[in-house]
């Protein structure tokens, strides 16, 4: 078999990681740190002839990101031999072979007798899936690594430190640390990010969601004020109304931005036996005549069927015939990740390039509500949501849910695109730099 030869012009902790003698490793860092092109050029270093398994999260993060990432190396670099997409399989000229899986169903990991294995995102992936992989190491070298950006404090965590064993190590680092990217992708990760967050997404660390605020950027001091709707409302303007639907509470921020203030003007709300038809009617209550338009934001799960027939925005749309404004919808297809939402919402109450801070009524008790009270989930990838009735946390999350739906659609900021544009753009140019002293002897 022939013999590889890799000149790798790497980062610190790309090296580290590939130097390191443990039997067991993971690479764990911020967005954009290098673990995919690690745990590739890793797969590289395997001996030739060994077979092992690449595994992601789901079939279609396999796809976008662990398998474009490999193919985009190995073939720039001449030493892809084989790539079967219908059996999922590589081979390399040096005689490695590759199985592609996905653990959306662990159970099916079971089998292949593995010299090696590598889990991309591990931390978005159950501890099963390490203990099935392991049970399968019966040929040489007998090495596997994970490489992820971390998800709290979840077994991967308990597994690489807090029970770390002499043959399992960590190499952790921020995503500062990756030279190749431009520096306006990191400016605008730290724009964006904030807290406990972005000392996970950012620097790479494992932390404790649990008790942890969601929008901390809220302020009583900086965001709510009195008397808005006397203050700041301009019926040539339109009604922005950000809409989340519950039976048990509905809480609907109404917002105008004047020049370039976002106001919430108040919130129109019902507590039990909550219905579409009552809140606009209170809505109409309020602001019996509008001319300068209505626009309607909501969950995605809205433009769904009811038990009728119709779905709630066509029985939202009948509840305003005859309106002075016509609704126009602004649905999303799906909802957008919650903690994309979340990190949204709190720009918001920091201001943006384009607006001031959101100012909020006082009168908006639901919603201020949410603001100091909604806690992260313990994965840090959702909120914590009380379903029992009788806790009194059962009634957040609703109000600020309707707000970042406008946000998410409406905010003059495209953070997340400029993130995937810039991954995008330096794309190639990082390959360029970063392989091109790899080669095949």
């Amino acid at each position: 078999m022939p013999h590889w030869k890799i000149q790798h012009a790497g980062t610190h902790p790309q090296m580290e990681f590939w130097q390191d003698p443990h039997r067991f490793r993971t690479f764990v860092g911020g967005v954009g740190s290098g673990k995919t092109r690690a745990g590739v050029v890793e797969v590289m270093r395997m001996p030739g002839g060994s077979r092992g398994t690449v595994v992601a999260p789901t079939y279609r993060m396999l796809q976008d990101a662990t398998i474009h990432t490999f193919l985009e190396v190995t073939e720039d670099c001449g030493i892809l031999k084989e790539y079967k997409k219908s059996d999922m399989t590589a081979v390399l000229e040096n005689g490695t072979e590759l199985l592609f899986r996905s653990c959306d169903e662990p159970d099916k990991l079971r089998g292949p007798n593995l010299g090696w294995f590598w889990l991309d995102e591990a931390a978005m992936m159950p501890a099963l899936v390490w203990d099935l992989m392991i049970g399968r190491l019966r040929l040489g070298p007998g090495r596997s690594w994970a490489t992820t950006t971390p998800r709290g404090k979840n077994w991967l965590w308990k597994l690489f430190v807090r029970d770390r064993k002499d043959d399992y190590s960590l190499i952790q680092c921020s995503s500062k640390t990756n030279t190749f990217l431009p520096d306006y992708f990191i400016q605008a990760l730290e724009s964006q990010y904030t807290g406990l967050w972005k000392t996970q997404e950012l620097e790479g660390g494992f932390v404790e969601f649990v008790d942890a605020a969601a929008y901390e950027e809220f302020s009583v001091a900086k965001n709510v004020q009195a008397n808005c709707i006397e203050r700041f409302y301009d019926p040539r303007l339109p009604i922005r109304l950000g809409c989340d639907f519950n039976h048990h509470l509905m809480a609907w921020p109404v917002i105008q931005v004047v020049d370039d203030q976002p106001v919430v003007l108040c919130e129109i709300s019902q507590f039990k036996r909550a219905s579409v038809p009552k809140m606009v009617r209170k809505f109409r209550s309020v602001f019996p005549n509008h001319p300068g338009g209505l626009r309607i934001f909501g969950d995605a799960s809205g433009g769904h069927g009811s038990a009728v027939g119709a779905t709630i925005y066509e029985i939202m749309a009948t509840a305003f015939e005859g309106y002075q404004s016509d609704p126009e919808f602004y649905i999303p297809k799906k909802n957008p990740p919650v903690p994309d939402r979340i990190h949204s919402v709190n720009q918001m109450f920091n201001g943006t390039n384009a607006w001031k801070p959101v100012i909020v009524d006082e009168s908006c008790e639901y919603f201020i509500e949410d603001c100091q009270r909604v806690q992260w989930a313990e994965n840090g990838r959702g909120l914590l949501k009380i379903e029992d009735p009788a806790d009194d946390r059962s009634l957040l999350t609703h109000a600020l849910d309707g707000f970042g739906y406008w946000v998410m659609m409406d905010m003059p900021s495209t953070f997340f695109k400029q993130v995937a544009d810039v991954k995008q753009e330096s794309r190639r140019s990082h390959e360029r730099r970063q392989y091109a002293g790899l080669s095949g002897v």
